[in-house]
């Protein structure tokens, strides 16, 4: 199946109305905790919401429990996700890897933890949590960041010894390698090839944005999701295609504020590329 990541934003629903209308959209993905501040959830969006997950088509996508941290306001983010999995049911949930909240601070990008005893052992348990939640096992996605060129290649070692225990899959992003392996002179194949393709259930295809420091001599690759998606990222889908036995979505992700109108036509012209792409999936 291939599906979008839902925004709450009216520039997003004027984009992805014309696929959905197409009846393009086999799947959509929600960040339900964007959904827990004082704005709520739009009621166009709730019926989006409502009507996928009438039709088991729904999945949800964590962005701040902080998986390799632990946070009194965890506790508060379970109860949230107890209320969420009761209103409407969700085909699976995943979260991601690194961490967001740290002392006083709770919400920021998600940040990296070397590999070590002590952060798997967290990693398992913190899953553990929400897994008991959800009532099956819950998916983990991969980081755009790294702590250097070593991090980023033992980032999929990290992510499968968290995993096994619980039976866990993975999203496996691709715009995140993208970012590693530009940011730090690695390939994107090769960086492939270190995480467990074989729990890969998803996959996720996003653009991003280039920033070069005041005091750097190159660019870095960010992945913000403001963008369509490059070619690299592209060659790499089908290369996962091929290599991730188990895949059965595809997940192109764009964020709401990022719509102006000027490029409507080409986010639904990738879209409609991804689906073709992804062939036996649809």
């Amino acid at each position: 199946m291939v599906g979008l990541s839902l925004m709450p934003d009216l520039g997003f629903a004027r984009a992805a109305v014309p696929l959905f209308a197409e009846d393009a959209v086999d799947v959509v993905e929600w960040s339900f905790d964007m959904g827990w501040g004082p704005s709520g959830v739009p009621a166009w969006l709730s019926q989006v919401l409502d009507d996928y997950s009438d039709h088991g088509r729904l999945d949800g996508h964590g962005v701040s429990f902080s998986l390799l941290s632990e946070h009194p306001r965890q506790e508060a983010w379970l109860q949230r996700l107890d209320v969420e999995l009761r209103r409407r049911p969700y085909r699976r949930v995943s979260e991601h890897v690194g961490f967001m909240a740290a002392g006083s601070v709770y919400r920021s990008t998600p940040l990296p933890m070397p590999s070590c005893p002590e952060v798997l052992r967290l990693g398992r348990s913190q899953l553990d949590r929400i897994a008991e939640r959800v009532g099956s096992p819950v998916g983990l996605e991969n980081l755009a960041t790294s702590l250097g060129p070593d991090d980023a290649l033992q980032q999929g070692e990290l992510i499968a010894a968290v995993l096994a225990p619980a039976d866990g899959w993975m999203v496996l992003d691709l715009h995140n390698l993208y970012c590693q392996a530009h940011n730090f002179g690695l390939d994107v194949a090769d960086l492939l090839g270190l995480y467990p393709l074989d729990r890969v259930r998803e996959l996720h295809v996003s653009g991003g944005s280039w920033w070069r420091p005041r005091s750097g001599r190159r660019t870095l690759r960010r992945d913000t999701h403001d963008g369509l998606v490059p070619p690299e990222v592209m060659d790499a889908l089908r290369v996962a295609l091929e290599r991730c036995p188990s895949v059965d979505t595809v997940i192109l992700e764009r964020i709401g504020s990022s719509f102006d109108g000027s490029d409507d036509e080409d986010f639904r012209t990738e879209f409609r590329a991804i689906r073709s792409l992804c062939g036996a999936l649809v």
